[in-house]
């Protein structure tokens, strides 16, 4: 600020200005029209903020398309093996809330299934839209000729959220993995005491097991014995060990719900490879059950449940946008918390029961080519006959 005393130092010119400034702004108030007594500023809701132009990618765009082309559809057709009463129920009616577009879902074992999609692309009378399985069923197809790839769904754009990337088993992106299931064995823990429970799949060639085994039939549900048929692959177990354990009087069963029921009731000491998943219905129910996951040291099976678009089917943008669905935060939740399965995802909560929760010694996760194999080594009924059965 300039001080009255450095004013008189000023030049005289300066002087006569400030004296006649209030005249000249007097001046300029005389000839302006008359002011409103009071100023009033117009009301917040009147002022217009600037317009922002927020830019949209064209990826964003030709999804919006599949989007508003999938709502016309209005319909998506899934053969599932996973999507069995309750899950799919979950799955269809969430879907269908979000998106207004129906789910129709036709269940049945998975090489069934296989046969009927690839009868439909035969006949060029294809109904499926989705087929949901596991990698190795949806790679047949693929192999097959009979899907299409999914890499424009976007939440394969997310980076940072995923256990395992949903693509890993096809960097193609027709083979899409949505959730992962742990094969385990189990015991009844009224029939089993601690100090016997088995740490090593080869003490149940000890006379002590015999009849007290059961699992599903490996001629007629593969999950059992893949993990036996991995490990024969990987040659970290002999074919004369493996025989052991199958010709010790291992009981067989044609479904898992007669496994589980055996197992409960202590009809059977123990049950091999079912997932934790097996028992999730009763668990939730508020049932406890006598039965409790090993982590055996030679492993643990890690398979994975998998989706593909069908080639030339009838709603296909309905199908892309359910599977895009099935891998965001908002549908694995839906799905997992039905089926009680590990999310494929890490910022989904893992649904699966407390009692069923287990630290595996070890984790045999089958590449492709394996589950390839197993499946080939399935339908030869390899297992069985080395069983002797």
């Amino acid at each position: 600020m300039v001080s009255i005393k450095s004013l008189k130092k000023w030049s005289p010119g300066i002087s006569l200005f400030l004296l006649l400034t209030p005249l000249l702004v007097s001046c300029r108030v005389t000839n302006a029209p008359n002011p409103p007594s009071t100023t009033i500023s117009p009301p917040a809701s009147a002022i217009v903020a600037p317009i922002t132009t927020v830019a949209i990618s064209p990826t964003e765009v030709a999804w919006s398309k599949v989007i508003d082309a999938a709502k016309k559809e209005g319909k998506v057709n899934v053969y599932s093996y996973n999507m069995t009463g309750d899950i799919g129920i979950a799955v269809a009616k969430a879907f269908k809330q979000k998106y207004g577009i129906d789910v129709e879902i036709l269940t049945g074992m998975a090489t069934a299934l296989n046969e009927r999609i690839l009868t439909e692309q035969r006949m060029k009378t294809v109904v499926a839209d989705i087929q949901d399985s596991n990698s190795s069923n949806t790679g047949n197809l693929k192999d097959a000729g009979a899907t299409v790839g999914s890499s424009e769904l976007p939440a394969l754009r997310q980076s940072g959220v995923w256990r395992v990337e949903p693509w890993a088993s096809d960097p193609e992106k027709h083979i899409m993995i949505h959730t992962l299931a742990y094969y385990t064995s189990f015991i009844n823990t009224d029939v089993v005491k601690a100090s016997d429970e088995p740490k090593s799949f080869r003490e149940l060639t000890q006379p002590k097991w015999r009849g007290k085994v059961i699992q599903t039939d490996p001629r007629i549900v593969s999950g059992s014995g893949n993990f036996f048929t991995t490990l024969l692959q990987r040659k970290l177990m002999d074919q004369e060990t493996v025989r052991a354990i199958g010709t010790n009087n291992v009981n067989y069963v044609t479904t898992d719900q007669e496994s589980r029921t055996g197992l409960i009731q202590g009809r059977y000491s123990l049950i091999l490879m079912v997932s934790p998943g097996s028992f999730a219905t009763a668990l939730k129910e508020g049932i406890t059950l006598p039965v409790k996951p090993l982590a055996f040291e030679e492993g643990t099976l890690v398979t994975n449940r998998a989706m593909t678009a069908i080639k030339g089917s009838p709603h296909p943008n309905a199908a892309k946008l359910l599977m895009d669905w099935l891998l965001t935060l908002e549908g694995q939740t839906v799905f997992l918390q039905a089926v009680g399965l590990p999310p494929v995802r890490s910022d989904v909560p893992d649904f699966t029961p407390p009692a069923m929760r287990f630290t595996p010694v070890k984790v045999i996760a089958p590449t492709l080519e394996e589950e390839k194999e197993n499946l080939r080594m399935f339908r030869e009924n390899y297992l069985a006959k080395l069983w002797g059965r």
